[in-house]
């Protein structure tokens, strides 16, 4: 189906899935000694099996961080890799 007369191209974004890490308290909690690339792997690995998509077929991945300070993005782009 076509919705507001836009039509479907080949690169358009698709959200498939949904998900979050576990939380604890910042830098006294149960992950403080866990870098946030070994929390985001496992998510990313959980995503691929929830929704069966090939991952070779996934051209970006899109991270969202409410208290990392500094290069939060280097971090959830490593991750990926790990996954």
């Amino acid at each position: 189906a076509q919705m507001s007369g836009a039509e479907k191209s080949d690169d358009d974004i698709v959200i498939c899935a949904a998900l979050r890490t576990p939380i604890a308290k910042a830098k006294r909690g149960a992950f403080k000694d866990t870098a946030p690339e070994d929390l985001l792997a496992p998510l990313f690995q959980a995503i691929v099996d929830k929704t069966k998509v090939n991952p070779k077929e996934i051209g970006d991945i899109q991270i969202g961080n409410a208290s990392q300070p500094g290069a939060g993005a280097v971090s959830s782009r490593m991750s990926q890799f790990l996954g």
